[in-house]
């Protein structure tokens, strides 16, 4: 039994579908603290660059964009944190850029109006409109025929006739399990060990970007949990505007690739 955890992301990267996809449990991290900017490890330097919580990259006509959405400020949970649209139409601001660079792409025609369907939506926190897109992306990947409406439920459902590995999306606010607290000496090792334990996962599948910032290894082999580094490559597809780029936002490949392809794109590649 598999388990991955992952906070909520805004129209995810490729690499986090791959990621859940080839899991049992995804464990939704949606009560830990939203950061609108994280330091990550590029070639042993730390740097600071957008957290994935409240920026998607997609390809633009000059490049790659970085999408974002806008925020009220405070130190809460990605579940408490309310966005900060000042009125309606400020919910179609990415929408209209996403509109607008990929208006020539393949499969705008059948998945712009659901993305902009969705963005009308009045979400109310950042947790809400990242699980939402995660939760649309699957339906659409899966083919499920009324991708605005999946939620939990019918998304779990869809998955268990499917060739993925997921059966199961919990969200860590809706479990017993308590956020890990380092004041108290229970850090964020011990709070996945306890998740662990709690789902009777014997596996826990990690990135590279965990390992180097936080990870230590020895909880988990204290508890007879086996560790398994994601060491995926995505596939390549038809993008617009000259050389391929990995690793964008999911839009970027519902936008390019049929249901098929993408599944192909995010299936489980593993190095």
């Amino acid at each position: 039994m598999r388990l991955v955890s992952y906070q909520p992301q805004y129209f995810p990267r490729l690499h986090y579908f791959a990621r859940i996809l080839n899991s049992d449990i995804f464990a939704v991290a949606d009560y830990v603290q939203f950061v609108r900017h994280h330091a990550y490890v590029h070639d042993d330097l730390r740097e600071r660059g957008p957290s994935y919580q409240a920026h998607t990259p997609i390809k633009a006509q000059s490049g790659v964009q970085i999408l974002d959405i806008p925020t009220r400020r405070g130190q809460l949970a990605i579940n408490e944190t309310q966005l900060a649209f000042p009125n309606p139409k400020e919910r179609l601001k990415n929408f209209r850029v996403i509109a607008q660079q990929y208006r020539t792409a393949t499969h705008a025609k059948s998945v712009l109006p659901i993305l902009e369907a969705f963005f009308k939506k009045p979400h109310a926190t950042v947790a809400d409109i990242n699980t939402g897109s995660i939760l649309l992306a699957l339906a659409m990947l899966l083919e499920m025929p009324d991708p605005l409406n999946a939620d939990t439920s019918s998304v779990e459902d869809s998955l268990r006739r499917s060739e993925f590995r997921l059966r199961r999306i919990v969200p860590f606010s809706r479990t017993p399990i308590q956020p890990s607290e380092k004041n108290q000496g229970r850090d964020a090792n011990q709070w996945l060990v306890d998740a662990c334990k709690h789902f009777g996962a014997t596996e826990y599948y990690y990135g590279g970007t965990a390992a180097s910032a936080y990870m230590d290894f020895t909880p988990f082999k204290d508890a007879g949990i086996v560790l398994v580094q994601q060491s995926w490559r995505g596939e390549t597809y038809p993008q617009l505007y000259g050389d391929f780029v990995p690793n964008l936002s999911i839009i970027d490949l519902l936008m390019n690739a049929s249901s098929s392809e993408a599944r192909e794109a995010v299936f489980t590649k593993e190095a």
